[in-house]
């Protein structure tokens, strides 16, 4: 099963650093030899794999690359291909990142996975999705090890409390794959789509009469990318370190109506201010990490040699980002909380005097109908927010020059 998923990463990290978006030249002659080099590779993946999915996603892509790369009736692709190695047509820093980002993304969940914040299959998912996200742009990797890193650490505060609150709680809150790609796979492809057919990672554009829907899709994905993590963030936060609160929640379709700490639905202050923070933190760090941003700040002619943006596009990129991370944390939780108190059940056993997950003996079922389970409530929640995000991209940039 590991090998199957790093396989899965490699190759499909692979067809991203394929990608035009990764230094193609425009001439038909070195898209047709990058073409065929990587259909070469491809298939010596293809042969070493058993799983029929990798196969038929793999080929799939190798189906887009050969129906868009110009080709030219002078070009011989393969003895080009043998002669020009695909390197070439790649850059060298996107490659080290690639590679570095596997190495880190193994470590992770490596250390995740020895620390019990990740459970077998979690480990194997986060490695996967820290993969591809860190293939797609340095700061789409950060954003989304912010995310798991500030997660891993809120888990273990008051985790003794929170053992007596809930039932199943763990020390190190043991995360499967389920929960995994519930809070990330959205935003992983997002990242990766973007990545395909955009280009390169780069700052929000001005909306102007000649932007071009490409330009504009971008945008989008990158605020949904951003809106996502936002609500898992909030979400997290809010439930880490509500639960703690001195004061019973109340139920969020019952204001007035309070409800044992851990109660889907349940809301405090405490709750809503760290899912506001949780989410602007996200946007925060999403903004400053922008491709030549920071180095737009430096003193001397540093900027100049690092391709730095302008410092008023960079400020812009920080402000818009963390606008979209504090409103997709805070109401992405609030969403995420209406979502619980409605269409997922919460259960109280009254001789331990903590929230269950199943009916029971002594089990009084405190609010919900029980038609989701949380992590399909998480999915529900994150991409609604992220939609929204997308669809508020071209209002929200015109009116924020």
């Amino acid at each position: 099963m590991m090998m199957m998923t790093f396989t899965l990463a490699v190759s499909t990290i692979f067809l991203l650093a394929s990608s035009s978006a990764y230094g193609f030249t425009t001439s038909p002659t070195s898209f047709a030899t990058t073409n065929t080099a990587t259909t070469l590779v491809v298939q010596r993946t293809l042969r070493s794999s058993s799983s029929s999915s990798v196969h038929n996603n793999i080929n799939n892509h190798l189906r887009f690359f050969d129906n868009n790369v110009p080709t030219s009736s002078s070009v011989t692709t393969t003895s080009l291909a043998a002669s020009l190695p695909i390197s070439s047509a790649i850059s060298t820093v996107d490659i080290s990142r690639t590679i570095l980002g596997l190495l880190l993304a193994q470590k992770i969940s490596n250390s995740g996975f020895k620390k019990q914040s990740l459970s077998k299959s979690g480990a194997m998912s986060a490695f996967l999705v820290a993969s591809l996200s860190l293939a797609t742009s340095l700061r789409n990797g950060l954003t989304l090890l912010a995310f798991y890193w500030t997660s891993s650490k809120l888990t273990r505060v008051g985790s003794k409390i929170k053992g007596k609150l809930e039932e199943g709680h763990t020390e190190g809150g043991e995360r499967g794959a389920s929960q995994v790609f519930a809070c990330s796979l959205i935003a992983v492809l997002c990242a990766c789509l973007r990545r395909i057919f955009v280009g390169k990672d780069g700052p929000l554009l001005t909306l102007s009469s000649s932007l071009s829907q490409q330009h504009l899709l971008g945008d989008q994905l990158t605020l949904a990318y951003v809106a996502f993590f936002a609500c898992c963030a909030g979400d997290t936060w809010a439930s880490e370190l509500g639960v703690l609160s001195k004061s019973k929640p109340r139920l969020i379709v019952k204001p007035w109506k309070q409800v044992p700490p851990g109660t889907n639905g349940g809301v405090s202050l405490v709750g809503l201010a760290a899912s506001a923070a949780g989410g602007t933190l996200m946007g925060l760090i999403h903004g400053l990490l922008v491709p030549g941003g920071i180095a737009s700040v430096l003193p001397f002619n540093v900027p100049s040699l690092l391709c730095a943006v302008s410092s008023d596009a960079f400020k812009r990129e920080v402000l818009i980002l963390s606008l979209v991370g504090f409103v997709g944390g805070f109401g992405g939780s609030l969403l995420d909380s209406l979502l619980g108190a409605t269409i997922q059940a919460t259960y109280y056993d009254n001789t331990e005097q903590k929230i269950v997950k199943r009916p029971g003996p002594n089990v009084t079922k405190v609010g919900g109908w029980g038609f989701l389970s949380n992590e399909m409530v998480n999915v529900v929640s994150t991409a609604l927010s992220a939609l929204i995000a997308a669809l508020a991209t071209r209002s929200l940039l015109s009116n924020m020059i």
